[in-house]
């Protein structure tokens, strides 16, 4: 410990300076975020006390994303009852459980990927009127789908 700490402070001044620069102006866990409704309170909440490497690479239910922010709500979390519905849903659109665009109903799809029930009406149009979707940009061409939306979550559908 004593030796890599005599190394960094053999760093010049400015090397010194780029690196706490960095370090503050790009967080590494803030990076692999998705972006959408929630991150910012998600990162005010729950980044207090914990990097967002918790999080990325999980998946879960909407209850067990539930009962870990009641978790963090118990060990003392701050926040207000808006912040923290904010906060689940956030880890439940973009950590849920993997979503099979060929067999769930209108309202999963909705509820499950952030869509607008006219946008889980239109794909589950599209796939009774052409047959299952076999890869995601057959799921990004239905009419009616925003799919930037879609995209933030693509990692969650299944075929």
């Amino acid at each position: 410990m004593n030796r890599m700490m005599n190394q960094f402070l053999k760093l010049s001044p400015a090397a010194l300076s780029l690196t706490f620069a960095l370090a503050l102006t790009v967080p590494a866990s803030a990076q692999s975020l998705p972006n959408g409704e929630g991150k910012e309170i998600y990162e005010n909440v729950c980044g207090a006390c914990h990097g967002a490497d918790i999080v990325i690479g999980s998946e879960g239910t909407k209850d067990r994303w539930e009962e870990t922010v009641e978790a963090m709500k118990n060990r003392g979390a701050s926040g207000s009852d808006s912040d923290f519905a904010a906060v689940l849903k956030y880890l439940a659109v973009y950590f849920g459980t993997p979503v099979n665009v060929n067999t769930v109903d209108a309202k999963t799809l909705s509820e499950s990927l952030n869509l607008t029930a006219e946008e889980g009406d239109a794909i589950v149009k599209a796939r009774k009127d052409s047959g299952n979707f076999k890869v995601y940009a057959d799921l990004a061409k239905v009419q009616g789908v925003d799919v930037k939306k879609l995209d933030m979550v693509k990692t969650r559908i299944k075929f």
